[in-house]
């Protein structure tokens, strides 16, 4: 809602102001010559004075102008065109700007826009900050955009991803003055490579992408060997049904790691790296959004692990991704994330001694619950091992088609009798018996 100016001291000049709130406009005045010509309705008016149609189907369009400008000057590469779209009152943001600018362009976009969404003001005001709200004296929007990109080489889809855009009405003009921030923000909102709050570098071969702080590139190169070990791990078991690529983000920025857990951030310190599914258009703003990738992100923290613990987790992650097509609302996490420590630990061989230490006291019962199962860190161990106990006992393909099954059915019950032959009572009993003879 637009602020509107004090009321005066002349009881008719609510009529002139009637009249602007009938057309939507907003009047910039340019000072006292500005202020008599409203009140004198002269033919001409003054230099100072700049009509704006804020109309949401007028004013949309000069946003979305900004956008297009915006996207244009990133595939151009040109900083000049980026910056005149953005306001420059604050030299902190200023000196943002540039630095996001500089990452896009260092990015492969084979494909990429800046889109507004149909999200309405009620929802994203909630991510405006005071202090904009303040700047703009309320002639200010939060704008859903969606940043609509591909890799090039590594995406075969059009992928969303979502960025909150506080526009501010600056001399007539709508300039970019911020981000949105708070709660509940989109997935991928300030986690994306070039939201890094330094400088990025990337390295990349024909299936995989690296994204990483500046000077970081000899990093980069054992990242990449380690995650085409991981692609052929995960070929083996699922060799189709995925484009078999990954943009792989690494960068040294704590930030973008921690944006994924804004509602657990306790969870922060117990996860290497997380597997994103990404959409043809940003989850919360699309009813039915249709799937795209999965972004692979680090936990910083981590990059400095040995070789064998990062093959682990890009094999896992990777993993993740491969599924990702067929993983849905359905899909049990103790699936989902068995399966995945299946595949990095395939070729693992496990002893009786480390089965029992990993367990520890765990009473091995019915499958791990979906609402508690990340609250308990052993039942990555108990998933891995039911999984592990499916492809031994039915073999590698009906472990596949056990976890595609849950596209078509929401119960493991159901799942297992149509895939396996089993019910879910008889499919515990054989994996308590299996937990009890591995760990002999």
């Amino acid at each position: 809602m637009q602020q509107l100016p004090p009321q005066p001291r002349r009881n008719y000049f609510w009529l002139v102001l009637s009249t602007l709130l009938v057309v939507s406009m907003v009047l910039a005045l340019g000072g006292v010559a500005a202020t008599a010509w409203v009140l004198r309705g002269d033919d001409e008016a003054p230099a100072g004075v700049t009509w704006v149609d804020v109309r949401p189907e007028v004013g949309g369009k000069a946003i979305d102008d900004v956008l297009a400008r915006h996207a244009d000057a990133v595939r151009r590469k040109n900083v000049d065109e980026w910056m005149a779209d953005v306001d420059q009152a604050d030299p902190a943001f200023v000196k943002r700007q540039r630095q996001v600018f500089e990452n896009l362009t260092k990015l492969p976009f084979a494909e990429f826009a800046f889109e507004r969404a149909n999200v309405s003001a009620g929802r994203t005001g909630a991510f405006l900050p005071t202090p904009l709200f303040d700047r703009y004296h309320a002639a200010v929007r939060v704008v859903a955009v969606t940043v609509r990109h591909r890799i090039d080489g590594i995406d075969s889809k059009s992928v969303a991803t979502p960025w909150l855009a506080v526009f501010g009405l600056v001399h007539g003009k709508w300039v970019i003055g911020g981000d949105g921030a708070g709660k509940d923000m989109p997935t991928g909102a300030a986690g994306q490579p070039w939201d890094a709050a330094g400088g990025i570098t990337v390295v990349r071969n024909d299936r995989v992408v690296v994204v990483l702080s500046a000077g970081d590139a000899n990093g980069g190169q054992k990242l990449l060997q380690l995650a085409e070990t991981g692609l052929r791990q995960v070929a083996e078991v699922r060799p189709g049904g995925w484009d078999g690529k990954v943009l792989l983000t690494a960068v040294n920025d704590k930030h973008i790691f921690d944006t994924y857990f804004a509602e657990s951030q306790d969870r922060v310190a117990q996860v290497a790296a997380i597997a994103v599914p990404y959409y043809g258009s940003v989850a919360e703003w699309a009813a039915r959004p249709e799937y795209a990738t999965t972004r692979v992100v680090f936990n910083p923290s981590e990059l400095s692990a040995a070789s064998s613990e990062l093959q682990h987790d890009l094999t896992h992650e990777f993993t993740h991704a491969a599924m990702g097509p067929v993983t849905g609302p359905h899909t049990p996490r103790w699936v989902v994330e068995g399966f995945a420590e299946y595949v990095a630990y395939k070729d693992g061989r496990y002893n009786a001694a480390g089965i029992r230490a990993a367990l520890g006291g765990m009473v091995v019962g019915a499958f791990p619950d979906d609402k508690q199962f990340y609250e308990e860190p052993r039942n990555y161990i108990a998933g891995w091992l039911a999984c592990r106990m499916i492809a031994e006992t039915y073999g590698q393909a009906k472990l596949v088609a056990f976890y595609e099954g849950f596209q078509r059915m929401s119960e493991v019950e159901s799942v297992s009798r149509e895939v396996l032959g089993v019910g879910q009572t008889q499919l515990e009993q054989q994996w308590r018996d299996f937990v009890a003879k591995a760990g002999q």
